[in-house]
């Protein structure tokens, strides 16, 4: 993962109304969504012939790429971007960049794994540049609509997905856990619902009538996704969001919200009962795996023990890690089936050492300050990918949102947004 976009100054951005109908816009704001629902169906149609278009993500790569296409077809200046980020992002990038390199094609015992995910590393990091470069001028009138775009692709995602399964019901041989549906396994279901149900809920703090009504029906239609996967981890982040928001936000509009959540969650939970295809979906998953009685080993799913031992090959290359695409083979902890520590700090310093995951913090640095500077004065478009951001960073820390291609260009997109500048109806300028 790269955070490239995480720059902690923008330039002054004035648009005539013309942009509004440039092309390259509105091709960057389809592509945004309509990555994720390619994404379900080339990996429900491709799995069995081609498991690397799933594996390696290639619709959300595709997709970063055309985004960046498509700024530079509408003025992106990769150099002139570089230069407006401030010393120590410049410093953080090019430290991690030379990390990655050395970790990657020197170090990782494997470099046929690693070559493919480091350059997909290098495409999140010229992705979050170009939408952060656009989206501080030509783009700036548009912010919002990034994330408008990122919340319909993970709705037309769990349109296509329970199209699928509804196709797949009656089908014995279909694999219920690892679903091949946009995601490896049914948890990662909550890498769509989280955003679309936290953006649409951040978003209906500003909307009225027939808009808020709309953001509670997304809202309840990313819980439902989120509940459907099972996963604990996944709707305790998504709860944890909507804190967030309501911290974010003044106290008149606190009870609105807390009402559109209910009512979200409201439809949500009993209409989970209405797809459940395996033991392994669902409320009932949750509760009995939250309410386990059993030792701290089976409660955390065996992430202790890949803990352990995903810290002791940390310990034994401290500096440069391992390498991308090295850890289904090494940690045995894993059994060979898993290809992330289940949380992205230790993922970091495995596969990049101190001196990436150094640099990669360097770079976040400004993002920090940023999202501090919001919290007094966030506007909606602020609050929706600063809760976006909370929930997949809080998936990350026990399971692998930051090793999957599409939540980390969500992330991105949401990192991109925060280090524009000030919120809506102010002007926007260089970030103090």
């Amino acid at each position: 993962m790269s955070i490239a976009a995480a720059a902690d100054r923008a330039a002054p951005a004035e648009t005539s109304p013309q942009a509004s109908a440039r092309w390259p816009l509105c091709g960057a704001l389809a592509t945004v969504a309509l990555a994720a629902p390619l994404f379900a169906l080339g990996g429900w149609l491709a799995l069995d012939s081609h498991p690397a278009i799933l594996f390696y993500a290639v619709p959300i790569v595709a997709a970063e790429l055309a985004v960046i296409a498509l700024a530079i077809a509408d003025g992106f200046d990769m150099r002139a971007a570089l230069a407006r980020l401030a010393p120590a992002t410049r410093a953080g990038a090019a430290g991690w960049l030379v990390a990655i390199a050395l970790a990657n094609l020197a170090i990782a015992a494997r470099p046929g794994a690693a070559l493919p995910l480091m350059l997909t590393s290098v495409v999140h990091a010229l992705f979050g540049l170009a939408l952060w470069a656009m989206l501080g001028s030509a783009w700036a009138h548009r912010r919002k609509s990034f994330l408008l775009a990122a919340c319909a692709g993970a709705a037309l995602y769990g349109a296509v997905f329970t199209a699928i399964v509804a196709a797949e019901f009656g089908n014995p041989g279909f694999n219920w856990v690892g679903v091949g549906i946009g995601i490896t396994n049914i948890r990662q279901l909550g890498f769509y619902g989280v955003p679309l149900a936290a953006i649409a809920l951040a978003l209906s703090c500003g909307a009225r009538g027939r808009g808020a009504a709309l953001a509670t029906v997304g809202g309840a239609f990313g819980f439902w996704l989120t509940i459907v996967s099972g996963s604990r981890v996944a709707l305790a982040a998504g709860l944890l969001a909507m804190a967030v928001v309501a911290v974010l936000l003044p106290k008149g509009q606190r009870r609105g919200l807390a009402v559109r959540v209910l009512a979200a969650l409201a439809v949500a939970v009993p209409a989970s009962y209405l797809l459940v295809p395996h033991e392994a979906w669902g409320l009932d998953r949750i509760l009995s795996r939250g309410l386990s009685g059993d030792g701290i080993y089976h409660y955390t799913s065996g992430r202790t023990a890949i803990w352990r031992e995903t810290w002791a090959a940390i310990v034994e290359r401290p500096l440069l890690g391992h390498g991308e695409g090295q850890f289904r083979a090494q940690v045995e902890a894993g059994m060979g089936a898993i290809n992330h520590p289940h949380n992205a700090l230790l993922q970091f310093l495995y596969q990049w050492g101190v001196a990436g995951t150094g640099a990669l913090a360097l770079m976040l640095w400004g993002t920090g300050l940023n999202l501090l500077r919001l919290a007094r004065r966030a506007g909606d478009g602020e609050r929706a990918a600063a809760v976006a951001l909370t929930g997949l960073v809080a998936i990350a820390m026990l399971e692998g949102a930051l090793y999957h291609a599409y939540p980390v260009m969500i992330v991105v997109t949401c990192l991109a947004l925060l280090n524009t500048g000030r919120p809506e109806g102010h002007r926007t300028g260089a970030a103090p």
